[in-house]
């Protein structure tokens, strides 16, 4: 699972067949879940999902999370 901080928020996304698949991931305890509300299309590389992450929730960028990177 690829591992991101969106603007202080860990998502973690997982390509699964053709599809991307995004879930809620709390770093301290191990554990994630499944978000059904937050679509990657299918035809985005791995590289690009940064970007759109970051055009998602851009509204949530503040000083102390500015960006959005990959951790994991």
């Amino acid at each position: 699972m690829l591992i991101y901080n969106v603007f202080g928020r860990y998502l973690g996304v997982k390509r699964v067949a053709e599809s991307w698949q995004v879930f809620r991931v709390d770093r301290n305890e191990g554990k994630h879940s499944r978000l059904y509300n937050i679509i990657i299309p299918d035809e985005l590389s791995e590289a690009e999902i940064s970007g759109w992450l970051g055009d998602i929730f851009h509204e949530a960028a503040s000083e102390q999370h500015p960006d959005v990177t990959r951790v994991e």
